[in-house]
């Protein structure tokens, strides 16, 4: 019998102006043992976030990825699926469970883990851009770049691996919506200000450089248009740009969650109080955590 076991980490993209460049990798996870080949026939078994709504059949989000690649094979073997990433918040969620589905199928279809660049490449298409993909891939600080099968990566460096504070709304924002909020065109002045907010951002983590960061933290291009989607969260996000203890400020992804960057690594969540109070007088419940950077990315495991 054998048994594998997948890890893939949520994401944080965008960090302000990095719009579907820049992605962080935060150490929540999805994980799957798979157990091809299973004695027992087909089951799965959910456990974790949205474990009380997600279908228990091959029209799993997982299992459907992988069957695309490895086909009825997904249909003998034995699941087991914890997640602790929100889904539907900006933490990366469907780039995890996509991640988790093509490194499955390819395990069934070959016996052997995956290469980290086939995995890059084939989330990448799946998910449209490559800053989820490369962080959740790779781990990590990571720029993704490219098109259609021609998609490009590369690690990017920070200097003291700060933690990562995140205000999490109790409510969701699928990205079909979240997308469909942007416009279609851009002032001139707005992209400028975004290539040079990413540059300096880029820097100053780099560096260590955390009034850079905080300068280079912001965003034109995506954050005006999705904010005011969800009561209180640009108040919110204001709130955690003026916070002394953090650096930088940020939509995580499409949102809703909101992160920032925790220099010293003794701050508790209670920073986060008044970005907190400004949801909750809208209206809107959230809760804080400060999580830590995923070094590693997806990894695949033979545990039996």
């Amino acid at each position: 019998m054998t048994v594998w076991k997948i890890h893939a980490p949520a994401s944080s993209a965008n960090l302000g102006p990095g719009f579907d460049v820049l992605g962080l990798a935060l150490q929540l996870h999805i994980s799957v043992e798979l157990e091809p080949d299973s004695d027992q026939g087909f089951a799965i078994e959910l456990s974790g976030e949205g474990s009380d709504s997600l279908p228990t059949d091959q029209t799993n989000r997982i299992l459907a990825v992988a069957s695309e690649i490895a086909g009825e094979a997904v249909e003998k073997a034995r699941w087991k699926i914890n997640s602790e990433i929100p889904m539907a918040r900006g933490l990366g969620s469907s780039a995890a469970a996509h991640g988790c589905g093509i490194a499955a199928g390819l395990l069934l279809r070959d016996g052997t883990p995956p290469e980290r660049e086939a995995l890059f490449q084939m989330l990448s298409n799946i998910e449209g851009h490559p800053d989820n993909a490369a962080a959740c891939v790779e781990g990590g600080f990571q720029a993704g770049s490219g098109t259609d099968s021609n998609w490009n990566r590369v690690t990017l460096a920070i200097d003291s691996v700060p933690k990562v504070l995140t205000v999490i709304p109790e409510v969701t924002l699928e990205t079909k919506r979240a997308r469909a909020a942007l416009p279609d065109s851009y002032q001139r002045q707005d992209v400028i200000s975004n290539l040079a907010g990413m540059a300096t951002l880029v820097s100053g983590l780099t560096r260590g450089d955390w009034q850079a960061v905080q300068l280079g933290c912001v965003d034109q291009i995506h954050q005006p248009f999705r904010l005011p989607l969800i009561a209180g969260l640009s108040a919110a996000l204001e709130a955690l740009q003026q916070e002394q203890q953090l650096a930088g400020g940020w939509l995580s992804g499409a949102g809703p969650t909101l992160a920032a960057f925790v220099p010293d690594r003794q701050t508790n969540p209670e920073v986060a109080q008044s970005a907190l109070a400004a949801l909750a007088q809208a209206g809107t419940p959230a809760r804080a955590e400060i999580l830590s950077i995923e070094p590693e990315g997806l990894r695949v495991e033979r545990i039996k």
